[in-house]
């Protein structure tokens, strides 16, 4: 649901990202305090993507004014290497210069299989080459290269690094961490986060089959039937397999670990975390 105001006003936190790692989750968790007004839609994409030509009152309409923190979750934004929406730091840091950066990131293996399920469900032949060709699904999760970006603009004490593993944890703990780093009061209730938006990660029909019109037809008859039949796990497993995080082989995941392991030092470096949990 789309949620706009009469008197709008500009964001000052932004989740910058990373793709495929619980944003979702998180703008709705921080969507819960009081003094937040969390943008619905979510991604609005207004400093790359769809949405970098309209007129800023568009982009200030989705937030409300009399709350002191005003976020957008837009993980398009750290894909510094997608011509469509390279360019997200400098518009930014053009707009809101003063705004706090949240970026939230996870076990990049782990990304990266969720990232093979979600081009399955959302991606069109043509979309799937230039993913290969452009090493799409690791290059997004390089996140010492995509922070890099944003460092050009704003400073490292106004960017907060999340890990997920964190987050899935002690996500009260975490979220009062955020709340700090925002300047907001902590919240006292551990119950407000047992929930996680989205938890399967994925939409299990690709886009080639919800837009066919044998679908589109069954849609307007029965979508509730519709949807529950393709989400039926046997149906599922059998017709849509690949909607799946898949199981990497070794080999690929030794490969990927020895191409992610440089961007992983400087990003261990830059940040000062550990990231025990992660397998690089």
């Amino acid at each position: 649901m789309t949620k706009v105001y009469e008197t709008g006003a500009l964001p000052n936190v932004v989740v910058i990202g990373a793709m495929k790692c619980g944003t979702t989750s998180l703008h709705e968790f921080l969507a819960l305090h009081p003094d937040v007004c969390a943008s619905e839609p979510k991604e609005i994409n207004f400093f790359s993507g769809e949405n970098a030509d309209k007129p800023l009152d568009w982009y200030k309409a989705y937030f409300d004014p009399t709350k002191p923190v005003r976020v957008e979750s837009s993980q398009n934004y750290s894909k510094a290497h997608y011509p469509f929406y390279a360019g997200a730091p400098a518009r930014m840091a053009e707009t809101i210069p003063d705004a706090k950066l949240i970026y939230l990131v996870r076990d990049p293996i782990e990304r990266y299989r969720s990232h093979v399920a979600e081009n399955f469900i959302g991606e069109t032949s043509d979309d799937l080459r230039w993913i290969e060709k452009n090493n799409h699904r690791v290059m997004t999760g390089l996140y010492h290269y995509q922070l890099s970006a944003f460092l050009e603009f704003y400073d490292l004490d106004r960017i907060r690094v999340v890990d997920l593993a964190d987050l899935s944890r002690d996500p009260l703990a975490t979220m009062n961490e955020l709340f700090a780093f925002l300047d907001l009061p902590q919240v006292d209730d551990p119950s407000l986060f047992d929930f996680r938006v989205n938890a399967n990660g994925e939409d299990v029909l690709p886009r080639r089959l919800r837009t066919s019109l044998p679908y589109r037809a069954a849609r307007k008859v029965a979508p509730g039937a519709v949807n529950a039949v393709f989400r039926w796990p046997p149906v599922r497993k059998a017709f849509l397999s690949k909607s799946y995080k898949p199981q990497l082989p070794t080999e690929e995941i030794e490969r990927l670990k020895a191409e992610i392991a440089p961007d992983m030092a400087r990003f261990r470096s830059l940040t000062g975390m550990d990231f025990p949990d992660w397998s690089v």
